[in-house]
């Protein structure tokens, strides 16, 4: 299935996908080894951390970004009950956090949003706050998943060992 869905995204868009987000997270323990030999340079599946890393695979690394089913509008809208405004202020209570500890150490938000959840005309408000309040805060880099992934290889390339 993703060796297909693989093929369908680059007959569709005209270049291969770098990266993959299993659907309802339903990843295997091999998924990252057939990422990576496909060609992906970062799988989106694990949940254990607010910073990148490797995955080591037999078929070379694979760069795991964060994905977050707790910072998600789904997750705070439709099953949590929140109201806009208390989903704009959980999206910046959560910036403010790793913002700050950004001044010593990376960090990465995710937000998950789905257009019939936060893009509903009555909750659009809250997105577009956050993204005031956060545009505003100095040395903030909005890079893609693959931008991410790319610049973290350049970091840890001098630890991935040969042949990895």
């Amino acid at each position: 299935m993703v060796t297909r869905t693989l093929g369908a995204y680059e007959a569709a868009v005209g270049r291969k996908a770098m990266g993959w987000l299993s659907s309802s997270l339903r990843g295997t323990t091999q998924t990252p080894a057939i990422l990576a030999e496909a060609g992906c340079l970062f799988w989106c599946d694990v949940m254990n951390d607010d910073q990148p890393y490797l995955i080591h695979t037999p078929k070379g690394p694979i760069v795991s970004l964060p994905y977050s089913n707790e910072i998600n509008d789904f997750t705070l809208l439709t099953r949590r009950g929140h109201t806009t405004d208390e989903f704009r202020d959980i999206l910046i209570e959560e910036l403010d956090v790793l913002y700050e500890e950004g001044a010593t150490q990376a960090r990465l938000m995710n937000v998950g949003l789905h257009p019939h959840v936060s893009g509903r005309a009555y909750r659009i408000r809250a997105l577009r706050e956050f993204l005031e309040h956060a545009q505003a805060l100095p040395g903030v880099w909005w890079p893609t998943r693959e931008e991410v992934a790319r610049w973290y290889l350049g970091q840890a390339a001098a630890h991935i060992p040969e042949g990895s």
